[in-house]
């Protein structure tokens, strides 16, 4: 009895190989193809053409990789100057408008102020003290020469010699003191915006109540914040001016790109008010911390400006340039295909079989796809047709999934 049962078991074993086997090897309805068990299309010369299947080699190409990131057109902060009261005071008259080209140091503002009466206080004390020093020691000079004199002729002692140049020396450090005194009080001054000509005759100006407001660079005034009656205190902002020959282009970048980006690089802008032209530039900054709420880089291009052309605040594309070329692997985007969510190539050998081979892709390149992973330059694949391949892989599987 056990003996019929196994021979009965191996005749069924062998019965279902040969059934398997004959399965595996005849044609499909369509008589092209044939699917092997291990996920293999077979398609002869004949079924490869009917189904308009080419096969090529995947290309090497070298590239510099660009990255294109939308940005805005912002001030130079290094060609900006934000002008604002160093002093408490009323403003009393405007000497410069919104979109007036000003050369540096103009006078954009006057104000009244307290601070003005006791700096020119200070100086006026300043100067009369140093007046009556140089008078001090003009007569403690002529007292030493003429005690050197009698002196000389026994007419005084010598204690009472020493007694006038010590008196001489004094007058010196005395008069040193008061021109110290009256540098201070003119860098006080200058500290409100005042400027002193001391060749000029020490008397008090007309204007010398009036606190000047000036720019410290050349440029376009973009905004005045003040009137005249305003009343401000230290650090109120007042103007901003700025020299518009160069601008920023400032661009959030996806942290994934960090490695390929370098200071220096160049970089390519466009705004929508010239779509057919191109600014160039230069990366001139990269942020040193990531956004923790987008993931993103802040990138800084300088991009000359002559003409004026660009404003600040234009959005803008910023395209930037990989730091190094790099040779990528390169295939049609009709040889791709998705199998159980895998994106994959047909690799092809001489006998007409079709592997799928699980690919990692990048972004589009040369006409194609960069292939990151999993293929190498050279290899045979199908450049067309790859879908009918995919759909006798599926047929093989008895399934028609994706």
């Amino acid at each position: 009895m056990n003996r019929r049962v196994f021979l009965s078991s191996v005749a069924a074993a062998l019965a279902a190989a040969l059934v398997t086997g004959c399965a595996n090897d005849a044609p499909s309805p369509s008589g092209t193809a044939g699917t092997p068990a291990q996920g293999v299309v077979v398609l002869d010369a004949t079924a490869q053409q009917r189904a308009g299947i080419a096969v090529e080699a995947a290309q090497r190409v070298t590239r510099a990789e660009h990255i294109t990131a939308p940005g805005l057109i912002a001030l130079d902060e290094a060609r900006t100057a934000r002008v604002g009261s160093l002093q408490e005071g009323l403003v009393l008259g405007i000497h410069a408008d919104v979109g007036s080209r000003v050369r540096a140091n103009q006078l954009l503002a006057t104000m009244h102020g307290h601070a003005v009466h006791d700096a020119w206080a200070g100086y006026h004390k300043a100067v009369a003290e140093r007046r009556r020093m140089q008078k001090e020691l003009a007569y403690a000079t002529d007292a030493s020469a003429r005690a050197q004199r009698l002196y000389a002729s026994k007419a005084i002692s010598l204690q009472e010699r020493q007694r006038a140049d010590v008196e001489q020396v004094s007058a010196k450090e005395q008069l040193s003191m008061a021109e110290a005194e009256v540098r201070r009080s003119i860098e006080e001054l200058e500290h409100i915006g005042i400027v002193i000509d001391e060749s000029a005759t020490e008397e008090m100006p007309e204007t010398a109540e009036q606190i000047p407001v000036r720019t410290p660079l050349a440029g376009v005034v973009l905004e005045r914040l003040v009137t005249p009656g305003t009343t401000v205190t230290p650090g109120s902002p007042m103007f901003v001016v700025s020299e518009l020959s160069s601008l920023w282009a400032v661009a959030e970048v996806d942290e994934s790109h960090l490695s390929r980006l370098r200071v220096g690089r160049p970089v390519d802008v466009s705004v929508a008010a010239y779509p057919q032209e191109h600014f160039a530039g230069t990366i001139s900054f990269i942020a040193d911390m990531v956004n923790p709420k987008t993931r993103r880089i802040t990138v800084r291009a300088t991009v000359p400006n002559p003409d004026g052309r660009l404003k600040p605040e234009m959005f803008a594309n910023v395209t930037m340039g990989e730091s190094e070329p790099r040779a990528i692997t390169v295939v049609p985007r009709d040889a791709l295909q998705t199998v159980d969510g895998q994106e994959v190539v047909f690799v092809a050998d001489d006998g007409g079989r079709f592997t799928p081979r699980p690919v990692t892709i990048g972004a589009d390149a040369e006409g194609g796809v960069e292939v990151v992973s999993g293929l190498t330059s050279g290899e045979r694949i199908a450049t067309r047709g790859a879908f009918v391949l995919k759909s006798e892989l599926m047929k093989g599987r008895g399934d028609g999934g994706n």
